[in-house]
């Protein structure tokens, strides 16, 4: 099924050694839509932006919202009719328009962004809930674009470390922004990924420290979360952060961090340093079992790889072609991503068309 997925990807067109060719399937200006506060309470203003990433005329730009309140089943009580917020006639710049009101108690807000360009229209939809959630052991969305079955799902866990839940949801909106938002691949992915907030703790532990301290521990509403391919304990402490299934572990502020352990949990990337986990994935891997495997490996990336590039991950017997800063080939924390390499890339292009189409 999955090389069938992949002979299917190429015969329509699709070019998996670059993934970064798919950009050309949007015009410029690339623009990200985000509101603040993430995770606004009822009475909160709210403010909608859209930033501008790249170079690019708009004609013209509108802003939608539509608000709906929901009981403690996650039943909608009353659907809202969606209404024209503000219209921009050829801005330049970054738009944002600021609700000052603030919503209401146990609101489902959906905005809807519509820019209109010499070469397209491009439509965002995003979707969010006011603080407190009423649906008990559900996490709160709070930034919903998609299908759960068809994009991924990120929840985002409080530790039982973290003393001021504000800063926690700062840094939840920070992990949107400036991670999957700003590396590269996943900025032109953005629309494949929907995140939650959960209102239950986990406990985060130190990997170097499991004998001790155990592993990690779940939120008691865990098997509310099944729905999710990641769940990330956000914690304040200084940790070496490591992955268990779905469930992994970052400092609030270290947005590589996220990065890194997310590619495990997101797209079955494996390690790319000494003394990591390595494995060698059927399809479109990133860790390679002998050094002929990865030399072979190279010339589906065009340009970007060659034979050379492949090397022995120290005294692992696995073999890389990633440069040694590719998003992967780091266990320490990082406060910023430093982007996947081509092999990545084409990995995280695979794994979102079939979790698209399955």
């Amino acid at each position: 099924m999955k090389n069938l997925l992949v002979q299917k990807m190429k015969q329509a067109g699709f070019v998996l050694m670059m993934g970064m060719a798919f950009i050309s399937c949007e015009k410029n200006p690339i623009t990200l839509v985000l509101h603040n506060p993430i995770y606004p309470t009822g009475s909160q203003a709210v403010t909608y932006n859209a930033e501008r990433v790249t170079d690019g005329s708009i004609s013209d730009a509108k802003l939608y919202e539509t608000v709906n309140t929901i009981n403690n089943s996650g039943s909608i009580t009353s659907t809202g009719t969606e209404t024209l917020l503000q219209t921009w006639n050829s801005p330049s710049g970054d738009l944002s328009f600021t609700k000052p009101s603030g919503h209401g108690d146990n609101k489902l807000v959906t905005y809807r962004w519509v820019f209109t360009t010499p070469d397209q229209t491009k439509t965002f939809k995003v979707t969010y809930a006011t603080r407190p959630y009423p649906v008990a052991n559900i996490p709160a969305p709070v930034y919903v674009q998609g299908d759960p079955d068809d994009v991924f799902d990120l929840v985002f866990i409080p530790d039982t470390d973290v003393t001021s839940m504000n800063t926690f949801y700062t840094n939840c909106r920070g992990a949107i922004r400036e991670a999957f938002f700003e590396e590269p691949h996943t900025q032109f992915w953005r629309r494949q990924y929907n995140f939650y907030i959960n209102k239950e703790k986990g406990h985060a532990t130190d990997y170097d420290h499991t004998e001790t301290d155990g592993y990690h521990v779940a939120p008691s509403n865990n098997a509310y979360l099944s729905f999710a391919e990641g769940k990330v304990i956000m914690h304040q402490l200084d940790l070496r952060d490591y992955r268990m299934g779905s469930l992994f572990s970052t400092e609030m502020q270290n947005r590589g961090t996220i990065m890194h352990e997310s590619g495990h949990a997101f797209y079955s990337l494996a390690d790319e340093y000494s003394g990591g986990v390595h494995w060698q994935e059927e399809v479109l891997p990133n860790n390679w079992t002998t050094l002929a495997g990865a030399q072979a490996a190279s010339t589906g990336y065009g340009s970007c790889k060659q034979s050379s590039d492949a090397v022995q991950i120290d005294d692992s017997g696995y073999h890389r072609l990633c440069v040694s800063n590719c998003q992967m080939g780091h266990y320490v924390s990082q406060t910023r991503p430093t982007g996947y390499d081509c092999p990545g890339q084409s990995r995280i292009t695979y794994v979102v068309f079939d979790n698209a189409s399955n």
